[in-house]
């Protein structure tokens, strides 16, 4: 049952679970002021925050608008000789990486530093649902577009966030919206809306999705602005069947039929559940998620008050007890260490190894998540990576002359922290871990700062440290 965490039990530890799991983590001090709010409060200030707008602060990128993005395409087919042809379109594509490297480090800074961090992870929770992949739509700035699209209803409604997507331009070139038309419907959007967007596996027919398809048919993105169109002549207006109805249904009224679906709601909530709470939930708790949805009208924003209010959510069972996917590890990890993140190079080639690159999903379903995320390699390369965080030295990870800011010693571990060994080991659990450290492993850490001289050293704090941070409790929401 979904009843609210007792007040008693709040304390700091609730505040840190809170502020990793709707958000990106923070410093021993982010957490103290959350926890200082008490349970209502500390919800109630991560939901109010998404009112603030970062958009001055994070300006788009210098992307290519679409009708920059049309005037180089006709240059390229109107080039006098191949050579010239060849030159425009090498200075394309090039512009292209250049855009996408320049997107991605433009959200995953808007991560690090924005002042609502609930509305960025919804975002992210989002982008892995609609997954759409810039490796086809071949257009950094309809990727921008459908994130600000995704950011602009993520704690709305999910009907309407639905229907924005299905008229967003980068998902129709993604799905090939752009080619279905009455003679020739196109059937991968109508399939995904339902198997992956919306209801799941086995929850329709094949009949359900020639006649959505048809409902689809029509819609179209200028490539001149960027922005959705119906083209009435390629449309089907014509009667159709869909779950059990009948009428000339339109793409709109498709996806209100399949929202009335119960089911809907238990795929949407099931999601919801296993991006924010617990990967495996069970029965009672999708279907008590799934009556608040149908009850609210699918309200993203009071669904997640109501578990971020729950006991449930900061049981034994969920408390960190949930893989970091490596945005979530690359983000909570510069906030915890109060550094930049890494520079464009290091942070692409870093997303890579460790398998999510935004704005590239692996294919429609998204990223698996959950234990998919670790592997012997990629939890090697975690270890490194925390080490060069941690150390600055880009050639843990072949970054040449890279640098990463110095770490704020003096703040993490300050002068009177490193006198005794309990001084500086707690508090310094408490930043990396943000829950209580096993016995044993409380030991270990010790059994390290003891062979210490005290007044440690900056060495000694950051060889703790990369102790803490080189282990499988460090992977842990």
């Amino acid at each position: 049952m979904l009843l609210p965490l007792p007040e008693k039990l709040w304390n700091r530890y609730s505040a840190a679970h809170l502020l990793n799991r709707a958000g990106f983590g923070g410093t021993p001090a982010e957490i103290d002021a959350l926890y200082e709010k008490g349970r209502d409060g500390a919800v109630d200030y991560l939901f109010q925050t998404k009112a603030q707008n970062d958009g001055h602060l994070f300006p788009r990128p210098p992307l290519m608008e679409p009708a920059k993005r049309v005037e180089s395409k006709n240059q390229m087919k109107a080039a006098p000789t191949d050579e010239e042809r060849v030159k425009i379109r090498k200075d394309f594509f090039r512009t292209e990486r250049e855009e996408m490297l320049s997107l991605r480090l433009w959200w995953l800074n808007r991560m690090r530093y924005t002042s609502a961090p609930l509305l960025e992870k919804t975002t992210l929770f989002w982008h892995g649902h609609f997954a759409t992949s810039n490796q086809k739509v071949n257009d950094p700035y309809l990727m921008w577009q459908q994130n600000e699209t995704l950011r602009q209803h993520a704690l709305g409604k999910f009907p309407v966030l639905l229907k924005a997507m299905s008229q967003d331009p980068a998902m129709i070139r993604w799905l090939d919206l752009n080619q279905s038309s009455k003679q020739h419907p196109n059937e991968n959007f109508a399939r995904e809306v339902m198997e992956l967007f919306s209801l799941g596996e086995g929850h329709y027919s094949e009949d359900d999705v020639q006649q959505a398809a048809r409902a689809f048919t029509g819609y179209r993105a200028r490539p001149e602005t960027g922005t959705f169109f119906m083209a009435p002549n390629a449309h089907d207006s014509g009667e159709k069947t869909f779950l059990g109805k009948k009428g000339p249904f339109s793409g709109d009224q498709i996806l209100d039929l399949i929202v009335l679906q119960p089911q809907c709601a238990r795929f949407i909530g099931k999601r919801l559940w296993q991006f924010f709470v617990a990967e495996f939930p069970n029965e009672e708790t999708i279907s008590e998620v799934a009556d608040l949805l149908l009850n609210n009208g699918y309200d993203i924003e009071q669904t997640l008050r109501v578990i971020f209010r729950s006991s449930l959510f900061y049981s034994q069972a969920v408390v960190h007890h949930q893989i970091k996917g490596p945005v979530q590890w690359m983000i909570q990890t510069t906030r915890m260490l109060e550094i930049p993140l890494p520079d464009a190079k290091v942070l692409e080639n870093s997303m890579t190894a460790l398998g999510q690159v935004l704005f590239a999903p692996p294919n429609v379903k998204g990223w698996d998540g959950g234990r998919s995320w670790i592997s012997a390699s990629s939890l090697l390369y975690r270890y490194n990576l925390a080490a060069y965080l941690l150390s600055g030295k880009a050639r843990i990870l072949g970054g040449g002359r890279t640098k990463t800011a110095q770490l704020p010693l003096g703040t993490i571990a300050p002068p009177e922290n490193r006198t005794t060994c309990n001084l500086l080991l707690e508090p310094l659990a408490f930043r990396i871990f943000n829950t209580p450290i096993p016995t044993r492993d409380f030991a270990s850490y010790m059994s390290y700062i003891k062979k210490q001289t005290p007044p440690y050293s900056d060495n000694a704090v950051r060889d703790l440290m990369q102790i803490m941070m080189g282990t499988p409790e460090f992977q842990l929401n």
